[in-house]
């Protein structure tokens, strides 16, 4: 290989350091300098340079004020999520015991102990559903796992 084809080959490797801002002020000295008396590699470099620019993937800056704002809301989810499953495990529990009471202790008449049980049932079914809803819902969502906290 010929010097200046290895010149030619070590500024090529520069130019996406050189337009990320990521050369130091020798090497984008000496990489501009070859530019200015290459008129074939400053095509090349300028061509980059508008490829770069109509490229650019970088995300809007997001202000202070949209950031607290997001967090506001995760805290707000986070809460009202436990405050929800403390809820339906404390109904669980009762409902449980409820049960428990219409099943093995005789207070009422056996038309009112299978009304109660038929409600249990019926409340029962309810949750199990939503619960189920809920796990299934949970390996389909791409947004649960994918969003980084």
């Amino acid at each position: 290989m010929k010097p200046e084809e290895s010149e030619l080959e070590t500024m090529r490797t520069m130019i996406s350091g050189y337009l990320d801002g990521e050369l130091d002020a020798g090497e984008r000295q000496r990489l501009e300098a070859y530019a200015a008396a290459h008129p074939d590699f400053k095509r090349e470099l300028d061509e980059m340079r508008g490829f770069v620019q109509h490229t650019d993937l970088r995300p809007p800056a997001i202000p202070e004020e949209e950031w607290e704002k997001f967090l506001d809301n995760v805290y707000n989810r986070l809460e009202r999520r436990l405050g929800w499953m403390l809820t339906i495990v404390g109904i669980s529990a009762l409902l449980g015991l409820a049960l428990y009471f219409v099943i093995v202790l005789p207070w009422a008449p056996a038309p009112v102990k299978i009304a109660a049980d038929i409600l249990l049932a019926g409340l029962g079914v309810l949750f199990l559903s939503v619960l189920r809803e809920r796990l299934h819902a949970r390996k389909s969502d791409r947004y649960s796992r994918d969003v980084k906290r």
